[in-house]
């Protein structure tokens, strides 16, 4: 028997969801470690067409049981994010696991389209049928990432190095960004925001920005690092941005480091941090925009049954796949 439709949430969906919770896998690192899995929270914002604060939902129901997924996006961002898949595909007593996974995959590709993203990425252990499922749908790994965790601990003193960024910074933050992350990964992720975050700055530069996000469960740190900063002024913007974290002593902290940051590793290791999780970001670019759009008129197209409107083509975008891996 073959599968119905994908289809939007609906409220009649909650007990499924509630069902399938704990049976999923979830794709964000960083919702995941700071506000645990809220599947049923976020698909009832998401039913509001006011609220940007929800994750966009589908649901695709197979006789009595079924499978949902979510992602999430802030209209006008360029970027949008995986957030849970469930049931999990390695579920034995889900018949038609990967048929469903593909449907939802396709249908969060077109819904994030829909938004105006670009880019719709995840974060998977490569050693999870996951992993292969993405593949097949045309995801690419663009970099691998180590999450670092530091269990709840007496907080050491450290040197105030850091202040907070202001939209002042932005020129210096994107000139830091541009010289620290390869292009490969610049392509699935967006800038970061001056607004939310702490800054080193050195004889007028801008050298390292933080940011971290905080929530019930623990803290999630990133950073950006100049490749002419040492490991010892390394450690101490570690041990600076752990110390700015409220409670960083009752709970844990989660720091993200990229396979272009590997020199930090010894870093992160004498600020307290032990390996915790090694995952693939896998991404796949959506469409992008033409912007000259002057000599003829732009046909809608047909995207997986959607009708686009004549403001914009989207077209696929052929990629050169030996830069995988980055």
């Amino acid at each position: 028997m073959s599968l119905p439709e994908v289809r939007a949430f609906l409220p009649i969906d909650l007990p499924l969801i509630h069902r399938l919770t704990l049976r999923g896998v979830s794709l964000d690192s960083q919702t995941a470690l700071t506000r645990g899995v809220q599947t049923m929270e976020g698909a009832l914002r998401s039913v509001f067409s006011f609220s940007d604060l929800g994750t966009p939902t589908f649901v695709l129901r197979d006789g009595d049981s079924g499978y949902i997924a979510q992602f999430r996006h802030r209209i006008g961002e360029p970027n949008a994010h995986i957030v849970f898949i469930a049931p999990g595909v390695d579920q034995t007593d889900m018949p038609h696991g990967e048929e469903a996974w593909a449907r939802l995959i396709q249908a969060m590709i077109v819904g994030a389209g829909r938004r105006g993203a670009f880019t719709l990425t995840a974060e998977v252990s490569e050693d999870n049928d996951a992993c292969m499922l993405l593949r097949r749908a045309g995801f690419a790994s663009y970099v691998r990432q180590v999450i670092w965790q530091r269990l709840p601990q007496p907080i050491p003193d450290s040197p105030r190095l850091l202040c907070p960024a202001t939209e002042l910074d932005a020129v210096s933050i994107s000139s830091l960004y541009y010289q620290s992350v390869p292009h490969i990964v610049r392509q699935v992720e967006g800038m970061p925001d001056p607004r939310h975050g702490w800054v080193l700055e050195r004889d007028g530069r801008i050298m390292a920005y933080v940011t971290s996000q905080k929530g019930n469960f623990g803290a999630y740190v990133t950073l950006l690092i100049h490749p002419e900063v040492g490991i010892e002024l390394a450690e101490d913007v570690i041990a600076a941005a752990v110390a700015l974290i409220p409670r960083a002593d009752k709970l844990p902290v989660y720091l993200c480091l990229r396979r272009y940051q590997e020199w930090l590793f010894t870093a992160a290791e004498q600020c307290g941090f032990t390996p915790y999780a090694a995952q693939a970001v896998m991404g796949k670019h959506i469409a992008r925009r033409i912007e000259d759009c002057v000599s003829r008129p732009v046909k809608p197209l047909e995207v997986a049954g959607l009708r686009l409107p004549k403001i914009a083509e989207f077209v696929p975008i052929q990629r050169d796949w030996r830069q995988r891996g980055a």
